[in-house]
């Protein structure tokens, strides 16, 4: 029996999580067709990143070139791209492959080159608007028109940082990054001040972990979720089989006098598979409601204080995987 419900409440939670990606994608094609991309987007990159779906990935590139996001438009095109290939769908393939021959010309980046001794820095890490990028040296990075922050870190010496504005398309930014500083005896407890001084670099762990933390919520009010409509499925199953019992015995014993024995069993089963309904669709119903509450209270991850823009390291990954 348990492995039976395991699968019963694994198979639900699919269900559910797909349901809320084809409900996110219905929202996006929506905006995306009212030319409302500032909304079509963000509902797009969600139900992506919920079920990464072909047809959902390609109108999201779609999306992110008519913002002029061209680094995620590319970006998203040559995810397309692969999962058309995979799928045998020439149509898709084709597309993308329009579209990236279209972005591809308009891309904007940066330009960055680290001084030698800051390569040779055991642990040296870069993120850019705050998002971890493993460690790269002299590396051309496709990126979103709009304003960035590049921070440089590593243990025991002093983080650089630096904004780079992308007016447009077709624009490389040229960032230098000189020696990191050492950290000084007093380093410790200048960064246990209760005021740090640049709060974007010393927040970007702290925030880093936030965000983390929401994602596990979210993924657990899913949990959750699958679980609490598995309930009320097993109780509307019980719920059903009391009334059958119930119009069972009616029909077998129709007044109260018949002492018919198989009436009466009807008429207690019919009692005890009402009560078990009671019982699955209230505790069914107080979970999906808790995991309803859950996902609602942290269904948006914090944002960083400086501007922040998602997709941009995703951007710089395929960036390399088209290298090859």
């Amino acid at each position: 029996m348990g492995i039976g419900l395991t699968g019963t409440v694994t198979t639900t939670f699919a269900q559910t999580t797909e349901a809320v990606a084809e409900s996110l994608f219905r929202d996006g094609k929506r905006f995306f067709q009212s030319d409302d991309f500032e909304n079509a987007c963000p509902k797009l990159a969600q139900s992506y990143q919920i079920d990464p779906a072909g047809g959902t990935v390609l109108l999201l590139a779609i999306c992110y070139e008519k913002q002029g996001k061209y680094a995620s438009s590319w970006t998203r095109y040559n995810d397309a791209l692969a999962i058309a290939k995979r799928d045998q769908r020439e149509d898709r393939e084709r597309r993308a492959r329009e579209g990236l021959e279209s972005v591809e010309p308009k891309l904007s980046y940066v330009d960055l080159k680290l001084d030698a001794a800051t390569q040779a820095i055991p642990g040296v890490a870069l993120a850019i608007d705050g998002m971890e990028l493993p460690a790269v040296y002299n590396a051309r990075l496709p990126i979103d028109p709009g304003k960035h922050t590049l921070t440089i870190r590593a243990p025991n010496y002093e983080t650089w940082l630096e904004e780079v504005t992308i007016g447009g398309p077709s624009q490389t930014e040229s960032v230098s990054v000189p020696s990191l500083k050492p950290k000084g005896p007093t380093a410790p407890a200048i960064s246990a001040a209760p005021a740090p001084t640049s709060p974007v670099a010393t927040d970007n762990a702290d925030l880093a972990h936030e965000r983390a933390s929401h994602r596990n919520v979210r993924a657990t009010a899913y949990v959750m979720g699958g679980v609490g409509i598995a309930a009320i499925a097993v109780g509307s199953y019980f719920g059903v089989r009391a009334v059958k019992l119930r119009n069972d015995a009616n029909d077998t014993c129709p007044t109260k006098q018949c002492g018919s024995s198989g009436a009466v069993s009807k008429s207690e089963d019919a009692v005890s598979s009402a009560h078990l309904a009671d019982a699955f669709i209230g505790a069914g119903a107080a979970v999906t409601i808790s995991a309803a509450l859950l996902w609602y209270l942290y269904r948006n991850d914090p944002t960083l204080a400086a501007p922040y823009a998602s997709v941009t390291p995703n951007a710089v990954s395929v960036g390399w995987q088209q290298s090859f």
